[in-house]
């Protein structure tokens, strides 16, 4: 017993471990550059992306459970980490070792309570694919047919309880070090991952998730889900129809089957529009191992463990969003993220327009023809920009935003000219609720405009009447007053916390110096104390929200 704790014990500290150092060795180079020359930063900063990214994926295939699953999701994000970072994580897909035979045959007879040979007439060994939570054996029922078997991991609820509380603890330290809270609801997001990961457990749910997303698709010919075989499926094992297919992610071999890989592209851009925009129920987990693609180019969706809904109030509001983005109706589309809770009601709007304006036909449209010069010119905007509205994520976007992101790095692998936005604009015209349509649209704008005439005369003479007597008031916003204010008294805080850490330090090399070696220690132990305040002192404070990533991380997919 106590075994088995030391071992849950060292696990814990390891996981929290490799965040902590992955964190400092990125933060920290603001300390080394200052006794290091010019460019040395963002070659160093290059460097870590390769070698930390490796230093991650060997961690995650030694360890397995909940840190695969990150590293798989990570390694879909092109659009937000350079290529070696990527290019590394990218063998987590296919790199978790497989359990051993004889234990995967163990947990099928202890769910059916009856011998193997009982429920299939062959169990292939090799199994077809080994995931973070369980592993795919292809198989043949006693009537002949073929299926796919999953089967849970031995032990994995336990290792996934003991990397939940880690990463709980790395949030803690994060909220504590730096003010990324005021970005991210970090708790609310790690309830619903939590959530998620232990009903993805639990396979009698996935096959009902499966069943919803194929009875939802069913006037769709060119997406396939498995059939579930009801009769063999348990909470830890779950029975499909076995289905061969190319990853979506293996262009080789799609050129070779004569697969158009930009209308691919288009379909799953397509699939995902109606999933969440007109089911309101989505396939959450779509990185390469669970999508593939038949010889007629049809997609084949799997693992539906992972899955996400949206309420119709909410679904209306998103659609009326996206319809404003392909208008390119920059105005409607601030005012659909206040809406929905990403903006706050007191943001610029008018900057925000026209940031989102740029960013939509960067990142998602056709593109801007930009001098360099105007193009770092604009990034530096809009960095400035994100720092100073006030940004946040709901919670309830958080598994959205993760299937978007991956669905996002996959398309842009099959067609690196896609244009979301254009993309888009077919499948939407058929998902248009009625208050969206243009007649409604037109009666909307004409009554506003109708308004607008009988209200704006008597307005304008209220101004008029009011400068003419001198009583006019102009409000100048103090906000940049107020924000020197609480730079000074930063910088003015971390000078004191400074001299005190550096008397600190001073002290302790002092004593060990002169033999007072015990003194020493706990001098030293008091310097790094005073360092850590100084490091919390020094960091940015009050309402304004940062939300750029962490220094280093590129913000457009051109790497």
């Amino acid at each position: 017993m106590q075994s088995n704790s030391w071992v849950s014990y060292k696990r814990f500290f390891k996981v929290i471990n490799l965040f902590i150092s992955i964190f400092w060795s990125f933060y920290s180079l603001k300390i080394k550059a200052l006794w290091h020359g010019e460019g040395w930063k963002e070659t160093r900063r290059t460097e870590l992306y390769y070698s930390e990214a490796r230093r991650f994926r060997n961690t995650a295939v030694e360890m397995g459970g909940l840190l695969i699953k990150l590293g798989q999701f990570l390694s879909t994000r092109v659009d937000i980490l350079p290529q070696s970072t990527t290019r590394e994580l990218a063998g987590l897909q296919d790199e978790v070792p497989p359990v051993n035979y004889q234990d995967i045959c163990q947990v099928i007879a202890d769910e059916f309570g009856q011998p193997l040979t009982e429920i299939y007439s062959e169990l292939e060994e090799i199994p077809q694919a080994s995931a973070s939570l369980g592993q795919v054996h292809k198989a043949k029922l006693h009537d002949g047919q073929l299926v796919a078997v999953k089967v849970l991991r031995p032990g994995i609820e336990k290792l996934i309880e003991i990397d939940l509380r880690a990463i709980q603890q790395v949030i803690r330290l994060l909220k504590w070090f730096t003010n990324w809270e005021q970005w991210v609801d970090f708790d609310a997001i790690y309830r619903e991952f939590a959530d998620t990961l232990r009903e993805e457990m639990n396979y009698i749910q996935e096959g009902k998730n499966a069943e919803t997303i194929a009875l939802n698709s069913i006037q769709d010919p060119e997406l396939i889900v498995p059939r579930i075989h009801w009769g063999y499926t348990r909470q830890r094992v779950l029975t499909m129809e076995f289905m061969q297919g190319m990853k979506v992610t293996d262009y080789g071999e799609l050129e070779k089957a004569g697969v158009n890989k930009p209308k691919l592209a288009r379909k799953l851009l397509e699939i995902y529009v109606k999933q969440i925009l007109v089911d309101g129920f989505f396939h959450a987990d779509p990185h390469p191992g669970n999508l593939f693609i038949d010889p007629d180019g049809k997609v084949i969706m799997i693992d539906f463990g992972m899955v996400g809904t949206i309420d119709p109030e909410l679904r209306d509001t998103l659609i009326k969003m996206v319809l404003a983005m392909v208008g390119r109706d920059h105005q409607q589309v601030v005012y659909y993220l206040q809406q929905v809770g990403f903006v706050h009601r007191d943001a610029n709007n008018e900057m925000l327009a026209k940031a989102i304006g740029l960013f939509l036909e960067q990142i998602l449209g056709t593109g801007l023809s930009l001098r360099d010069d105007d193009m770092v010119a604009l990034l530096e905007d809009l960095e400035e920009l994100l720092y100073e509205q006030p940004f946040q994520i709901p919670a309830k976007f958080t598994f959205m935003g993760r299937a978007l992101g991956t669905l996002y790095g996959l398309c842009v692998g099959l067609d690196k000219d896609i244009s979301f936005l254009d993309a888009a604009k077919p499948y939407l015209k058929q998902f248009m609720p009625e208050e969206a349509r243009p007649w409604t649209i037109i009666k909307e704008k004409g009554t506003a405009l109708g308004t607008a005439m009988i209200e704006v005369p008597p307005l304008l003479e209220k101004v008029l009447r009011r400068a003419e007597g001198g009583n006019l008031e102009l409000k100048l916003p103090l906000r940049n007053l107020e924000e020197a204010i609480e730079k000074n008294t930063q910088a003015s805080h971390a000078i004191a916390w400074g001299i005190v850490f550096g008397t600190a330090l001073l002290s302790s090399v002092y004593l060990y110096t002169h033999h007072f070696i015990i003194e020493a220690r706990w001098a030293l132990a008091g310097s790094f104390f005073i360092f850590l305040i100084l490091l919390r002192k020094t960091r940015p404070r009050g309402n304004r929200r940062i939300l750029k990533h962490p220094e280093g991380i590129p913000k457009s997919r051109h790497n």
